[in-house]
């Protein structure tokens, strides 16, 4: 089952929207938390349900953003790899700066969403890595012509 671009747009933008707007109904969180995944702990996030469903529903939006701008480069597998693992890297860093530090350039469930769909992110990459290597070892392969000819004389 393959999606149209447009369609992924409208989701992508779409789950953006949703959060935006739950965002609003609820009131910011001010939890000082060692490390962005603190916040996954069932008795932190279960105690902030309505914040739970928000940090997941932008987490699968920011997940799901670079990999529909990748979608655009046909064929260019390990550069896909490269893409995302740098992203990936730096959305942790970023939201590990942001918790350590107490700056409040982006809000806590911005920094907590971040650091999900940058975790999230390794799944494409390694899927992108393996595909790449498959496809390079397929043309590597497919290189070397054997011939019958060849295998008759290793019988003998």
């Amino acid at each position: 089952m393959k999606i149209q671009k447009e369609h992924a747009f409208m989701v992508i933008v779409g789950f953006f929207l949703l959060s935006y707007l739950l965002e609003n109904i609820v009131t910011p969180l001010s939890l000082k938390l060692p490390t962005p995944y603190s916040y996954l702990n069932p008795a932190v996030f279960t105690k902030y349900p309505f914040t739970t469903v928000v940090v997941i529903i932008r987490a699968i939006s920011l997940f799901l953003t670079p990999l529909f701008l990748l979608s655009f480069l046909p064929e260019a597998h390990f550069a896909k790899m490269g893409i995302l693992l740098i992203v990936g890297s730096l959305g942790q860093l970023y939201s590990l700066q942001q918790l350590i530090s107490g700056t409040t350039l982006i809000p806590f469930e911005w920094a907590i969403s971040l650091s999900i769909a940058g975790a999230l992110l390794i799944i494409p990459t390694i899927w992108f890595a393996l595909h790449g290597f498959f496809l390079l070892a397929k043309t590597k392969i497919g290189d070397r012509q054997i011939s019958f000819e060849d295998l008759d004389d290793d019988e003998d």
